[in-house]
C-alpha cells in the first residue's frame, strides 16, 4: 500500500534540528522556533531529498545575519522541491537555490506559480536597490560590497523549473513517491503538502 506523510506547519513547532521517524528524516533548515524562513528537508531512508519551501528569513536579528546567504545542505543533491505557498517566507530563496546548483522541479499549485513570480521578481528589485542605496552611503569604501541574494535573471530562470499542479491531483515525484496538494485556505494557491 501506499504511505501517506501530511507535512504541515506543524514542522515549525518542533525543537529539534532532526527527527528520525521509520521512512525518512526531517531537518529543520528554517522556522523552527521562528515563523519566518520556513525550510524543511525530508530524507528517505533510500537517499532521496525532497525539500518542502525555501524561505527567506525576514527580519534583522543579528543571530540571523547570515541565514538567507547560506545552506544547511547542498543545493545540488536535492531532488524535488515543493512549495506550499508565495509568500515570500516560504518562497524567498528560491531564485538561490536554482543559481547553486538545483536543477529538479519546484511543485506547487498553479496560483502559487503565479505569484510567487510576481513576488520573487519584485524581491529581487528590492533587493537589487537595496543593496546599492547601502553601498553608496558615506564611509562605506573600507566595507564589504552589499550585494543582493539573487537577480532578476535568476528568477527567470528558476521559473523554468517550476511546475503548477491542480490541487486534489496525485502527481508522481519518482517511481515510489506522489505528492497531493490540497487547499487550507491560507492564502491564494495555498496548499497543505500529502506525500
Amino acid at each position: 500500500g501506499r504511505i501517506h506523510w501530511v507535512i504541515g506547519y506543524i514542522c515549525a513547532l518542533f525543537i529539534y534540528p532532526a527527527l528520525k521517524f521509520k521512512g525518512m528524516t526531517i531537518q529543520f533548515c528554517g522556522a523552527a522556533r521562528e515563523v519566518t524562513g520556513s525550510s524543511h528537508l525530508i530524507t528517505l531512508d533510500n537517499g532521496y531529498k525532497i525539500l518542502l519551501d525555501c524561505g527567506l528569513y525576514q527580519g534583522n536579528e543579528e543571530a540571523f545575519a547570515n541565514f538567507n546567504r547560506q545552506w544547511n545542505f547542498k543545493p545540488a543533491e536535492i531532488n524535488c522541491v515543493i512549495l506550499s505557498h508565495a509568500h515570500v517566507d516560504h518562497s524567498g530563496r528560491l531564485p538561490m537555490l536554482t543559481r547553486d546548483g538545483y536543477d529538479g522541479e519546484i511543485i506547487c499549485t498553479h496560483a502559487t506559480r503565479d505569484l510567487a513570480a510576481i513576488m520573487l521578481m519584485d524581491s529581487a528589485l528590492i533587493q537589487e536597490r537595496d543593496a546599492e542605496y547601502v553601498n553608496q552611503q558615506p564611509g562605506r569604501s573600507d566595507l564589504e560590497v552589499n550585494e543582493p541574494l539573487y537577480l532578476p535573471e535568476d528568477v527567470t530562470k528558476c521559473f523554468e523549473q517550476v511546475v503548477g499542479i491542480g490541487y486534489e491531483h496525485w502527481h508522481r515525484i519518482n517511481p515510489d513517491i506522489e505528492v497531493l496538494l490540497r487547499d487550507n485556505g491560507h492564502i491564494l494557491g495555498s496548499a497543505s503538502v500529502m506525500l
